[in-house]
């Protein structure tokens, strides 16, 4: 059994096509995160996927954000599936059950955690030592706590802990459990580009629940990367080492430094390796100890601005007969059981409409939305081609036709509108002779000679550079002596929309001779 997590920073990640892209990661089950699709815009090529079936959470409040999806190899069909920690989105068979303890949240509260698409839950039946067993996927796209925005790090604690909750209350039911996702929080100072330059690093809130989320087995400094030894194993029932659950990654490489999965794609960090780890495979301390055979990350795979973390099993997948009824092969509309609104509002060929239904198997919604809402002329031709016949017929009372000018007049230049011309209304009858005379005189001009023609061109060019005049030259950097690149200032305050330029070069640690120097001015006003 193969698991792989990676947060693809929407789903147009994958431009080649779904099928290819899960395909190449040769996982039994694949968990997406930051899908960034709703369900009004989730297509059938995106939901429906030959050998998979899948598993959506979206968000209500926001279009084009979070979002998370789990696909399952029809070989791994869970048995049971829901969406979101709370179950307040349950309203089905088939879920998961297990919610936890739910005291210390409103009502308001669960709502809420729940309303931004960012989990989504698979039970499967796995084979442990011939023995049927249970294991639950936690399919998790933490919140960011913006430093901008105080009552998101609130948010963001509370979005743990409900987590924490659900996990444990799943485990002690009797199923093993893994939680993989995007945590948004780097654990340790080793799962850091430069932990010196944040202050606090070990108070923050999201490390101190991390601490008591996973088993604190810390590993001695100079051990070898190697499978994990008798002393190192862990024990579920040591009350001394808190959590239930273990870093994967990190209980097979213990000591592997600069082992990033997240990098700034403004900053082009990813070049110099100058990113975090905070993308993980938690399984619980059982079945990490039992079953995992290894578990790392796949930063050769771009795309995002993550890389993915894949985890392997050595306990085979038993699927379901039937996937559960979240599956997104029950959505009414790819069920064929409701159709797009857009089949009201825009004309469709009935001859293609006929064609369709006798085909036995449905054409993929996005060529749908390819031949009715992008090219509606070409479904309507044959109405077209009575409108081209019938075009002499008479016009209807109290309706205009528009003409179109045939003309084969040139169109002008640009810069003639810049330039005073001569109207009809000059030439007057007192002067009508002298208008004769200049248009006469026009014909018999001969053409320019080619030295006059530069001579144009060049007093063009002079007056287009004094109206539009381009961004000013960079300046070379005092480190690299390379040219600068042009910023702006996004941030709101009193700098907003102002413009500087910095080194050109990808961010990277100070000691880095080939990343970024800390080269920082200002463009001055008037330039």
């Amino acid at each position: 059994m193969k698991i792989v997590t990676w947060n693809i920073n929407g789903i147009r990640t994958f431009r080649g096509g779904i099928k290819k892209a899960l395909d190449s990661l040769g996982a039994d089950i694949i968990c997406v995160q930051e899908t960034k699709v709703t369900r009004d815009l989730l297509d059938e090529r995106t939901a429906i996927v030959d050998g998979y079936n899948s598993y959506f959470s979206y968000s209500r409040g926001r279009s084009g954000y979070s979002g998370v999806a789990t696909y399952c190899k029809d070989s791994a069909t869970p048995f049971a599936a829901e969406e979101g920690l709370t179950g307040l989105l349950t309203n089905h068979e088939g879920a998961v059950g297990c919610y936890g303890d739910h005291t210390e949240f409103s009502s308001e509260e669960l709502q809420l955690l729940d309303n931004e698409g960012r989990a989504v839950i698979t039970q499967h039946r796995i084979m442990c030592q011939n023995k049927v067993q249970t294991v639950t996927v936690i399919n998790v796209y933490c919140p960011r706590a913006d430093p901008e925005k105080p009552e998101r790090k609130q948010f963001k604690l509370q979005f743990y802990k409900l987590l924490q909750y659900r996990a444990e209350a799943i485990l002690k039911d009797g199923s093993f459990v893994i939680v993989l996702g995007d945590v948004n929080t780097s654990h340790r100072p080793i799962d850091h580009c430069d932990p010196s330059d944040i202050d606090d690093f070990g108070e923050n809130p999201g490390r101190k629940w991390l601490n008591g989320f996973l088993h604190s087995d810390k590993p001695e400094e100079d051990k070898n990367e190697e499978e994990p030894d008798e002393e190192s194993e862990i024990s579920e029932t040591d009350p001394t080492h808190g959590g239930k659950f273990v870093d994967t990654f990190r209980y097979f490489h213990p000591t592997r430094t600069n082992a990033f999965t997240c990098w700034s794609t403004l900053t082009g960090a990813r070049q110099t390796n100058y990113g975090t780890r905070i993308d993980y495979i938690f399984a619980d301390c059982q079945l990490a100890k039992d079953q995992f055979l290894g578990a790392d990350i796949m930063p050769e795979v771009e795309g995002s601005d993550h890389c993915p973390v894949w985890g392997q099993l050595s306990c085979p997948l038993l699927p379901s007969s039937k996937p559960p009824p979240i599956c997104t092969r029950y959505l009414p509309e790819f069920a064929g059981k409701q159709q797009k609104l857009s089949r009201f509002l825009v004309k469709v060929d009935q001859k293609s409409v006929q064609s369709e239904r006798r085909d036995v198997l449905l054409g993929s919604q996005e060529e749908e939305e390819r031949r009715e809402n992008l090219n509606p002329i070409r479904a309507g031709n044959v109405s077209g081609k009575k409108r081209v016949l019938t075009s002499d017929s008479v016009v209807p009372k109290g309706k205009k036709t528009k003409t179109v000018n045939t003309s084969s007049k040139p169109q002008g230049s640009l810069l003639s509108f810049f330039k005073p011309k001569l109207t009809n209304a000059m030439c007057t009858s007192s002067t009508t002779e002298t208008c004769d005379k200049q248009v006469k005189t026009k014909h018999s001009t001969p053409q320019p000679s080619v030295g006059h023609s530069n001579s144009n061109k060049g007093a063009s060019l002079v007056f287009w550079k004094s109206v539009l005049h381009g961004p000013p030259p960079p300046p070379s950097c005092k480190v690299h002596g390379e040219p600068c690149v042009l910023r702006t200032v996004k941030k709101e305050g009193p700098n907003m929309g102002k413009q500087f330029f910095v080194c050109a070069r990808p961010q990277g640690h100070s000691s880095n001779p080939e990343a970024r120097c800390n080269f920082f001015a200002w463009v001055e006003k008037g330039k």
